[in-house]
């Protein structure tokens, strides 16, 4: 097998302003990473936060492919139901 390896990536709008992606990956044996990325010309919200996740910045580690999906699935629904936050001056 070669990696990395896209595991699951989910868009998500929140109308104009904002396109974000989540991405799951498996990048070696029995380790996977989440990611939320901008998806958006200007890359406005990279370095913002959103959950638990900074955009872009944050990778989640799982050891399982179980673990790995509830963790996307986690991130997904805090990239659908929260507005990012700025970096604090």
């Amino acid at each position: 097998m070669t990696f990395p390896k896209t595991v699951r990536q989910t868009p998500v709008k929140h109308g104009d302003e904002m396109a974000l992606t989540v991405s799951t990956a498996q990048v070696a044996r029995n380790d996977y990473r989440t990611v939320i990325f901008d998806d958006s010309d200007d890359k406005r919200h990279v370095g913002w936060k959103i959950g638990d996740y900074v955009i872009e910045h944050t990778s989640e580690r799982a050891s399982t492919r179980e673990a790995a999906m509830n963790q996307h699935r986690e991130a997904l629904y805090a990239a659908r139901t929260e507005t990012p936050k700025a970096p604090s001056a």
